[in-house]
């Protein structure tokens, strides 16, 4: 299998897998930018609401905090750093979620199906699947921008206990289960069921 046709992120992980001999890369599933646009967008709306708050309120500082005689004038300089500590929380949040979400890959190869999913920026799973043990895949496209922008949740359902695959906002969904389809199909032709 050759390295050099797959994206970065996936590249990173080859070296994880075992492939055998021949074994031919089929389908590289990254994820959809639509969810990227989604994330930095609430992101940015969080963010943006913090600074406005940082800016805008010490207009209201000065002012008689509801009624109870308290002046907010000297707390000030506190609930600047602590408007401005929040806005950089959230503006790091959104980067650790932007970088998560790029770093999910599903690869599809003549033998098996490896999965690479990030759960925090510490943990993430490595799932192997043989090609063999797929017994149905299944494409769910839910609300407009899904059918829009064509992207949906892969389901690939397996054999014995394993839990099943599921990849959100795979783009072109119903190539990728045609594709992962067509390699079982394969795989059962030369292998036998």
């Amino acid at each position: 299998m050759n390295p050099e046709n797959l994206s970065n992120n996936a590249k990173r992980f080859f070296p994880m897998i075992e492939f055998d001999r021949g074994e031919e890369l089929v389908w590289e599933i990254r994820k959809h930018p639509f969810g990227l646009f989604v994330i930095y967008l609430i992101g940015s709306i969080v963010t943006l609401s913090l600074v406005g708050l940082l800016i805008l309120g010490p207009m209201s500082y000065t002012s008689d905090f509801f009624g109870l005689g308290i002046d907010l004038g000297s707390l000030k300089p506190i609930l600047i750093l602590v408007g401005f500590l929040l806005s950089a929380l959230s503006l790091g949040a959104t980067l650790i979620g932007a970088y998560l979400y790029t770093s999910d890959v599903v690869l599809v190869t003549s033998e098996k199906i490896a999965q690479f999913l990030h759960q925090t920026i510490f943990n993430r799973k490595i799932s192997q699947l043989s090609i063999g043990d797929v017994q149905d895949v299944t494409v769910t496209q839910k609300g407009i921008f899904a059918r829009i922008f064509n992207y949906g949740t892969l389901v690939i359902e397996t054999a014995g206990e394993q839990q099943n695959y599921t990849f959100n906002y795979t783009p072109r969904p119903y190539e990728a289960a045609k594709a992962i389809v067509g390699s079982h199909e394969k795989d059962v032709d030369k292998h036998g069921n």
